[in-house]
Parts: structure tokens; C-alpha cells; sequence
């Protein structure tokens, strides 16, 4: 019995001191994209699930740039009916698209 007791006590120390170092995906990450139509800096704020999408861009019309405008999209992480966002490391992907992360 007293080695079943120490058993769970060492296995309780153990998941305590996992679920405190748990690695957390919150950052910024960024993405630089140009077609010929646009050129777009977008930038991923990851902070308690929350996702926050800046999109700087400037539309490229008979070659040439037109003023910047930006776009602020905002959902909760792995919510229902938002973008599927795929970490991988450093990086992250959102559809094709890589994100570098910068802090």
C-alpha cells in the first residue's frame, strides 16, 4: 500500500511539473506576400487564444502602388469556423501561407 501511495504522489509530481511547463504558441508572426495585383504585409498576434490577423496592403493598379489600407480580423483559436492555423515549430501555416514567427 505505502508503494502504491508513493507511486501516485511521484505520477501527481510528475503531471504537476508537465502542465507547468507546457509550451505556448502565443507571438507574433509575420508574412510578407506580392502578386501583381497587391502587395500585403500580414501579421499573426497569438495571446491567450485569442488571434488577432493585421493586414497591411497596397493594390497595384496600371503599375502602379495605390495608398496603403489595412484589415483587422479577430477569432479564438480552434473556434468553429475559423481559419485552421497548423504550428510547426517557429513557423505556422495558414492555408498555404507561412508565417515566420518574430518574438
Amino acid at each position: 500500500m505505502k508503494k502504491v501511495l508513493i507511486g501516485c504522489i511521484a505520477s501527481f509530481a510528475v503531471m504537476l511539473f508537465a502542465a507547468c511547463v507546457l509550451k505556448t504558441n502565443d507571438g507574433t508572426y509575420v508574412a510578407s506576400l506580392k502578386s501583381e495585383y497587391s502587395v500585403a504585409e500580414d501579421t499573426i498576434i497569438i495571446k491567450d487564444n485569442i488571434v488577432t490577423n493585421r493586414v497591411g496592403y497596397r493594390r497595384i493598379l496600371n503599375g502602379k502602388l495605390k495608398p496603403k489600407k489595412w484589415s483587422v480580423k479577430q477569432w479564438r483559436l480552434n473556434e468553429w469556423g475559423s481559419a485552421v492555423i497548423v504550428f510547426q515549430g517557429n513557423r505556422l501555416l495558414i492555408g498555404d501561407t507561412p508565417y515566420k514567427r518574430i518574438d
